[in-house]
């Protein structure tokens, strides 16, 4: 962090104050998830733990969105139904569909995979929808002119929208080629570091 630090004063990034109050927050954050959790695993209360899921999943959502130059009026809330959404579906398939956790709810299954779930959402919506407002911005004009031609904001976003989503899915398709060879999921690893054997825990 330090080695960032310099060089970002170095090479004149400007990005010196965002690498402090970046590193500050994330010791601050992890000092405090560590307290929360173990209350929330002491409870083992269904209501906490949806409770404080569903606060990560807020926090995300908004993350997610403060990248983006460019916004809209429901973009805080769109943001939201789309991580929600999608957090919810994974979440759920996996607890319950594969792992076959009973109650689905368990922290100690929940909270990590949702950790994992929530990281890799913000970066897809957080490229996609910066990506998506600055094309917007540049062909305003022309989407302008295709509504006004008759087209509806589908048929005249429809290209703009297309790109978006092939920018926010670059990251998850680098992620999926290199795995396995250069990286390992973040479950794999853990259970390797707890002693289980590599066969066991790719499974």
């Amino acid at each position: 962090m330090a080695i960032n630090i310099g060089l970002s004063i170095i090479i004149r990034l400007g990005m010196a104050k965002q690498w402090i109050i970046a590193s500050l927050r994330m010791t601050a954050q992890l000092l405090l998830v560590g307290f929360l959790l173990d209350w929330v695993f002491a409870l083992n209360n269904p209501v906490w733990i949806l409770g404080v899921a569903l606060f990560m999943t807020t926090i995300a959502s908004i993350t997610a969105v403060g990248r983006t130059n460019k916004r809209f009026a429901e973009i805080y809330l769109s943001s939201f139904v789309s991580v929600l959404g999608t957090a919810f579906f994974i979440m759920f398939f996996a607890l319950k569909g594969i792992l076959q956790i009973d109650p689905w709810y368990s922290p100690q299954y929940l909270f990590p995979l949702l950790g994992m779930v929530l990281g890799n959402t913000i970066n897809g919506i957080s490229l996609g929808l910066d990506r998506f407002m600055d094309s917007l911005s540049v062909r305003r004009k022309e989407v302008e002119m295709l509504l006004s031609l008759g087209a509806t904001s589908w048929e005249a976003a429809n290209e703009l929208i297309r790109d978006a989503l092939r920018t926010s899915l670059i990251p998850t398709i680098n992620s999926m080629l290199v795995m396995g060879i250069v990286s390992l999921p973040g479950m794999m690893t853990g259970q390797i570091l707890a002693g289980v054997s590599p066969g066991e825990a790719v499974r």
